[in-house]
């Protein structure tokens, strides 16, 4: 039961989407996925219907992924074909017989063609890995046992064994507009190591197979303990690396930090309060609505009146000039903004947040862009079909502008709010609870934070985890050196203590 027409449909809705909301969907090591044959693919589970739409448009080689459904969904025979050909397969839930559980998986596996897993169930916000259920092993390995002795089929050709290929999938921030997915592919795991134990004992293999999957998927993602350290490993990252918001190696390099400040800490008291002291400043930077690159900025000076009076004075200049150009978009996408806004704002739970904002997207592009056709089609010509393709031309060239500028021009927007809060808490004072002092104490608190930081990591470079960071560090010098724009050497400068070390 290959996919069919309606699930071509659903990859290229879900493609435009998640296009419209992340500004990157990164795949990494492609070539761990295999071209052909069945497959069996265990995946991570952090963000609702989100995570199969970014799996299925991120997965290589036009290959289409088929995902689980309870079999209750299959019982109108409208349902089952419009199911069926979007590449849903039944899972009969009411049995415990694998062979019976798994069936009409097993007839896509047959077919050479590839089934989609999330083995931790259900969607979460942790800071590790949920869970795993044994769904997974258990469908992989009652597979290869019925196909160890089937026959050939009518052209001769036997089934093949199928593999399963761990899949994770990070996003650095997984509910905000305009952030990144990140698609690690790890290296397939074959099951025939446990197909003699399947055979005496076939919950003690689905449990060794099960630990060995989630094994797998958690070195190609990022694990901590608690939310606790993994902030302060964020905060390391802001800290050691400026200025980088979506990394080439986020993954390594935010693990490395997480494992090494997590062992420096159990063992070394200074470095346990350097971990609550970053987790503090995360929780400060939040509660002001500020990020660390505006704190940053005054590196090496000092938070002053005249200077964050300057600095907006200069973004907001800026952003005077790009405005003719960029109002219409921005005025005709206004109310998808705020939809998505809404929708994440008043929705309690994190993993849910992203599906809203993509979902009203989806509803209120339509209708904004049929609205404004028609309104510019009835002021330029009174619809005339000359009138027809030259509002169309127009829509057009102001579309692509706001779809091809929107990165750049919301991170100047963020910038402009952010500077101004800066203004409005040191030079304006306005506002409870010390916003002016608890800024500049921001500032105090991050000077010491570099210094122990760079002071730590250039002390233990010796150490596994921390000479992948400093090999990090080190690979930014080469890469910056000799560059001939201003910002590329106010960059380098920003490595100098650990190229100068």
């Amino acid at each position: 039961m290959p996919a069919g027409f309606c699930h071509e449909i659903i990859v290229q809705v879900s493609r435009a989407a998640l296009w419209s909301f992340f500004s990157e969907i990164r795949v990494e090591d492609v070539h761990n996925v295999p071209r052909e044959g069945p497959l069996i693919v265990a995946a991570t589970h952090h963000n609702m219907v989100v995570d199969p739409a970014v799996l299925s448009v991120g997965f290589p080689y036009k290959r289409r992924l088929h995902y689980w459904a309870k079999n209750s969904l299959f019982k109108n025979p409208y349902a089952r074909r419009f199911l069926l050909d979007c590449g849903v397969v039944p899972v009969d839930r009411t049995t415990k017989n694998n062979a019976q559980l798994y069936a009409a998986t097993f007839d896509v596996l047959r077919l050479g063609e590839t089934v989609a897993v999330f083995p931790e169930g259900t969607s979460h916000t942790l800071s590790r890995l949920g869970q795993f259920k044994d769904g997974v092993s258990f469908a992989a390995l009652e597979y290869n046992k019925l196909i160890a002795n089937a026959p050939p089929n009518a052209e001769g050709v036997r089934p093949q064994p199928a593999d399963i290929l761990p899949v994770g999938i990070v996003y650095p921030q997984k509910s905000k507009y305009r952030s990144a997915a990140i698609i690690r592919y790890g290296k397939p795991l074959s099951v025939q190591p446990h197909m003699a134990l399947y055979h005496q004992d076939p919950k003690a293999a689905a449990k060794a197979l099960t630990l060995e999957i989630e094994k797998a998927i958690e070195q190609l993602t990022v694990n901590a303990m608690d939310w606790e350290t993994r902030d302060a490993a964020e905060v390391l990252r802001w800290l050691l690396f400026p200025g980088e918001d979506i990394m080439e190696d986020y993954i390594d390099l935010t693990q490395s930090l997480i494992t090494a400040l997590t062992e420096h800490a159990k063992h070394t008291p200074d470095i346990a309060r350097l971990q609550e002291s970053l987790r503090v400043y995360k929780l400060e930077l939040t509660a002001l609505s500020l990020t660390d690159a505006h704190i940053a900025h005054y590196t090496e000076r000092d938070i002053t009146p005249f200077a964050t009076t300057v600095r907006l004075l200069r973004r907001a200049a800026a952003s005077l000039i790009d405005l003719p150009l960029f109002l219409p978009g921005l005025v005709a996408h206004l109310p998808l903004y705020v939809a998505g806004y809404c929708g994440g704002k008043f929705e309690v739970y994190e993993e849910v947040r992203a599906q809203n904002k993509i979902f009203f997207g989806l509803l209120l592009v339509p209708l904004i862009y049929l609205g404004s056709f028609v309104w510019a089609w009835s002021l330029l010509s009174e619809h005339t079909f000359l009138g027809f393709l030259l509002t169309l031309a127009t829509l057009g060239v102001f579309v692509w502008y706001h779809v091809a500028s929107v990165d750049e021009k919301y991170a100047h927007w963020k910038d402009l709010v952010e500077r101004w809060r800066l203004f409005d808490a040191v030079v304006l004072g306005r506002g409870m609870w010390r916003r002016k002092q608890r800024v500049l104490e921001l500032k105090t608190l991050r000077d010491y934070q570099v210094v122990h930081v760079r002071q730590w990591v250039a002390a233990h470079r010796s150490e596994p985890d921390l000479a992948r960071v400093w090999a990090a560090l080190h690979a930014r010098v080469c890469r910056l050196q000799g560059a001939k724009s201003h910002k590329k050497r106010e960059q380098l400068q920003q490595y100098k203590w650990c190229y100068e070390d």
